[in-house]
């Protein structure tokens, strides 16, 4: 039988982990948007023996994903974290569901709390080249592909690519797969639709011309597209 999440969690953890500093579920199940095919997520952090460790589990009903770090390792992945922009590990201790913690696992919860208010470091205007630069050959890879394929793998990264560029130029953090979509329609739902309708339309009418529009409309502010000129 499949118990609901947070029991589920709770006791996977006192399975494994009894003695363990925190324990968080995080993802779709903490905030109950799960579904049939929805997975748990639990980061652990123990007082010491693990630099990093990930493993997959099935429990009541469920597939664990269980990511377990130490007290004196947490950090280095937090940093790796912001300095990708992508601080999944502190959204997970931070806004997830709380299974156990002890004291100094609520330094590591403050911890995860302050990366995310500070946010990700802002784009140099190298970076903002290169995004413009990326942009500009996927958009023009868009227009003459050779292949079925092809195009479908440019249409891809233009949507992952433009919703990181705009993510990033506004110094709010980006997420993978999609998590990416989810953050950039909080960020503008206005532009979030915009890009759902352009990629229906180049998936149901093969037409390109909306996700071209949406694409150039997000960079004239940083100069629209780039290609001769660009220096690495």
């Amino acid at each position: 039988m499949r118990l609901e999440p947070t029991e589920a969690a709770i006791r996977v953890m006192q399975r494994n982990y009894p003695d363990c500093l925190l324990a968080v579920l995080g993802g779709s199940a903490s905030s109950g948007e799960y579904n049939e095919q929805s997975d748990l997520d639990i980061i652990v952090i123990e007082r010491d023996g693990y630099d990093f460790s990930r493993k997959t589990i099935e429990a009541h009903g469920w597939i664990a994903e269980i990511f377990i770090l130490s007290l004196s390792s947490y950090r280095e992945y937090f940093d790796e974290g912001v300095l990708a922009a992508n601080p999944s590990l502190q959204r997970m201790v931070a806004e997830g569901t709380v299974l156990r913690s002890l004291p100094e696992g609520e330094e590591v919860r403050a911890d995860a709390r302050n990366d995310l208010n500070f946010g990700p470091m802002p784009l140099s205007s190298s970076d903002i080249a290169e995004y413009r630069y990326i942009l500009t050959e996927f958009l023009l890879d868009l227009t003459s592909p050779r292949r079925e394929g092809e195009k479908w793998f440019t249409v891809h990264k233009i949507a992952s690519t433009l919703c990181e560029f705009v993510l990033r130029a506004n110094r709010e953090w980006t997420g993978e797969g999609k998590m990416l979509f989810r953050l950039f329609n909080r960020y503008s739902p206005a532009m979030g639709d915009r890009l759902e309708a352009a990629l229906l339309a180049i998936y149901r009418e093969d037409d390109p011309a909306d996700l071209i529009a949406v694409t150039e409309e997000a960079l004239r502010p940083y100069g629209g597209r780039l290609l001769v000129g660009y220096e690495e």
